[in-house]
């Protein structure tokens, strides 16, 4: 047994790790209002814990967990992510470990993480994919698997490591969340697995294929009608795009009848939903942004095609936006006019449209009313302004009021056409833009995944 091997007291974190900590979450806090861990009891304390994160490194993920995690964590990862002055010292400060857990490096760092579990550390690892051969389902690497048999073997089984998945949820700049979650899973005992006997590396190939398992059942994936749901409305918009392309090479031949996504997307698709959910819901929270302004583009332009031919005439729809423009003043003058008016006839239900016998008797009420009014507002005008003034704002009220009425019918059936034409045209550009940003984002993340399985695109 080691002499280093360690159960006893409650770890404390050096002071170094706790101000450089204390550093990232105070500037991490100005991108992420929230770190957030679920099940955080399930992490021992004291005791060696492997804390097996459920997705690829990168530097990022490892100051988010460092940051959540109130335990102190010794990092393995690869030197690629601590290059430079900036990664470097701040890796040295959280005490982060260069170690390669694949390849021709990978004996020294597992030596160098089973040490660090043997004194009762807490050990954090990334889960990293590997292809047997192009194009074969990638499988993680059986590191952190043969980490925890060998620490549990280095002391006679009594090491009571526990190997707990961590899968993280982390928020993307498209999405209105900034809170960073973190789930625990539940725990594999390594020393289970030894107990069975037989060869190590047959007992350390199950432990890996059960935390592959676990590490997969993300709980942050997106349910299977969700996957659809998002599949469906991928393929329609790639299916626009392609018209759209396909419209501006008049000597295409080929037809649209019949496509559909490819079963490499569907598993791309899948492979997301199980190790980078956050990512998924990003390009979906696009996708949906993407459709919503679809929609009220669509709508826009159906109102415009409904207001008639004189929008497509250039003297009449010229003429519709001078008054616009020229008419608003006087109709806010006259809007000032009839606002103690408006307000009593709202109030006593006479706005509305007539429907009944009594036509004649609500126009009348109407009509006594607004001369009531007229007739307060010119006594008023005379008392504060003089007579003169009040003659002349007499000689404003009728016709301010009927051109009110004119602008009203204005605003209506040209003033409003004419501005939700404008608004397409914008959002016609920002559709091309939300649409090529989502397809961009999905083939950078596809030909990485490609790349992972060692296909060609």
């Amino acid at each position: 047994m080691d002499s280093d091997f360690s159960t006893g007291q409650r770890p404390r974190n050096s002071l170094r790790y706790r101000v450089a900590r204390a550093l990232v979450r105070a500037w991490l806090g100005g991108f992420f209002r929230r770190f957030r861990v679920l099940n955080p009891e399930a992490i021992p304390e004291p005791g060696a814990v492997l804390l097996v994160v459920s997705h690829p490194p990168s530097f990022l993920d490892a100051l988010l967990l460092i940051a959540a995690l109130k335990r102190q964590v010794h990092c393995f990862i690869a030197p690629r992510f601590l290059r430079g002055l900036v990664r470097a010292s701040l890796g040295w400060l959280l005490g982060m470990i260069p170690a390669e857990l694949a390849g021709d490096a990978a004996p020294e760092s597992i030596n160098k993480a089973c040490g660090a579990l043997v004194k009762g550390e807490a050990v954090l690892l990334f889960a990293e994919e590997q292809v047997a051969k192009p194009g074969a389902e990638p499988h993680f690497t059986p590191a952190p698997s043969v980490i925890a048999m060998r620490a549990e073997a280095q002391t006679s089984g009594q090491l009571e490591l526990e190997i707990l998945p961590l899968h993280v949820f982390l928020p993307v700049a498209q999405l209105y969340s900034s809170e960073v979650e973190v789930h625990v899973g539940d725990p594999l005992i390594p020393r289970e697995y030894l107990a069975r006997g037989g060869n190590m590396s047959e007992q350390a190939r199950v432990l890996a294929s059960a935390l592959e398992e676990a590490c997969r059942q993300n709980v942050f994936r997106l349910q299977g009608a969700a996957i659809s749901q998002f599949l469906a409305d991928l393929e329609e918009l790639l299916r626009a795009a392609m018209l759209e392309s396909w419209a501006a090479q008049p000597d295409r031949k080929q037809k649209i009848e019949g496509f559909q996504l490819s079963r490499f997307i569907a598993e791309f698709v899948d492979h997301l939903n199980e190790l980078h959910p956050g990512q998924l819901v990003s390009l979906r929270d696009q996708l949906d942004r993407y459709r919503e302004t679809h929609r009220r583009h669509a709508l826009d332009r159906l109102i415009v095609q409904k207001s008639g031919d004189w929008i497509q005439a250039p003297f009449r729809k010229a003429a519709g936006w001078l008054e616009t423009v020229l008419g608003l003043p006087l109709a806010l003058w006259g809007s000032a006019n009839h606002l103690v008016a408006g307000i009593i006839l709202h109030r006593l239900g006479l706005l509305a449209r007539d429907r009944d016998k009594n036509a004649v008797a609500r126009w009348v009420s109407r009509a006594f009313i607004v001369v009531a009014c007229y007739a307060a507002q010119i006594l008023l005008c005379d008392a504060w302004l003089g007579r003169i003034a009040a003659g002349y704002y007499a000689l404003t009220l009728l016709p301010t009021g009927l051109y009110l009425w004119r602008y009203l019918w204005l605003w209506r059936h040209r003033s409003r056409p004419l501005l939700l034409e404008l608004r397409a045209r914008r959002q016609a550009a920002s559709l091309l833009t939300l649409r090529d940003g989502l397809i961009q984002e999905l083939n950078a993340a596809r030909d990485l995944y490609a790349d992972q399985l060692g296909l060609a695109h």
